[in-house]
């Protein structure tokens, strides 16, 4: 899948064409450089041009499969959109071609029909189709752009230090929890599922629920079932952002974050086969570790 991401971004910014200002409606098109088009939704405004910041997602699919969500990486992709130029459609890019047919607001399908060695470049040797479904949130010039940039940098710095100033708070915190479960006073609170990943909730956020397929920021505290403690987000000063069901963590965290909310505070008790199993991951966690993980969950993406 992250061969396949690259591939599908370096497709978005490496080159862009031409499509005549004539949006269409529920119609199917062609592209200049020969891709079939569909516009699902058509808002006024002017069309996406060189020069200009788009903001925009998009996800693969081959008929009703999903392949690849772009918000599994990021909320919305930027980027400037180049110069202008009709190619060969076999060097063309399904993406800057739906990008340059469309306005703020707008949604579009693109389709690419893959030869041979396409197939086998991206490893889906068995689909002919790839439909982009293309949403642009946003056209920016370069000031709104830079603003956008100066503001993200602010709010990142500021939230950065914010959690380093936890990072004590927190380390306290997880090691009262793990004395707690050994204790056995969580018992009664904690929830152990069928392949044995037990997970206590201290405190249930109201945000949407974290499920498969969506893109989840989390705080975490690590610790071995001794007391050692391996790794965190806090001290970092950086939530820890993944897609959930990606096979992007170990597998106790695709479960355990999956039964949760944005806003939930809760520790994870990781069995080793659900973790890093025999093999550890040294040198920090030891072979047939189980782990313990306190998370709060941030923000759940679509």
């Amino acid at each position: 899948m992250k061969k396949l991401f690259v591939l599908f971004l370096m497709i978005a910014v490496t080159s862009a064409v031409l499509f005549n200002a004539c949006k269409a409606g529920s119609a199917k098109k062609k592209s200049l450089n020969g891709f079939e088009v569909s516009m699902l939704k058509d808002e006024a405004g002017d069309l996406a041009k060189e020069g200009d910041y788009v903001y925009f997602r998009y996800y693969v699919k081959s008929k009703d499969s999903l392949i690849f969500a772009s918000n599994m990486q990021t909320p919305v992709i930027k980027f400037k959109l180049p110069k202008i130029e009709k190619t060969d459609i076999k060097n063309a890019q399904p993406i800057t071609d739906a990008l340059h047919m469309m306005s703020k607001g707008d949604s579009i399908i693109v389709s690419q029909t893959l030869d041979d060695n396409m197939k086998k470049s991206i490893g889906i040797p068995g689909i002919d189709v790839l439909d982009f479904h293309v949403v642009l949130v946003d056209i920016k010039d370069e000031a709104g752009y830079n603003a956008d940039m100066e503001a993200d940098k602010k709010a990142s710095e500021e939230k950065a230090l914010e959690s380093k100033g936890k990072a004590d708070e927190i380390a306290e915190k997880a090691k009262q929890i793990l004395a707690d479960y050994k204790a056995k006073k969580l018992d009664d609170k904690m929830v152990t599922t069928a392949s044995g990943l037990k997970y206590y909730v201290h405190e249930a956020g109201t945000g949407p629920k974290a499920e498969n397929g969506k893109r989840v920021s989390v705080n975490y505290y690590g610790m071995l079932m001794d007391g050692k403690h391996f790794d965190d987000s806090w001290s970092r000063g950086q939530e820890f952002t993944f897609g959930l069901g990606a096979g992007q963590v170990i597998k106790g965290w695709d479960e355990g974050v999956a039964n949760l909310t944005e806003g939930t505070k809760a520790t994870l008790f990781i069995p080793s086969a659900l973790g890093y199993g025999a093999q550890g991951s040294p040198p920090v966690i030891p072979e047939n570790s189980d782990l313990m993980f306190y998370i709060e969950v941030g923000k759940v993406n679509q």
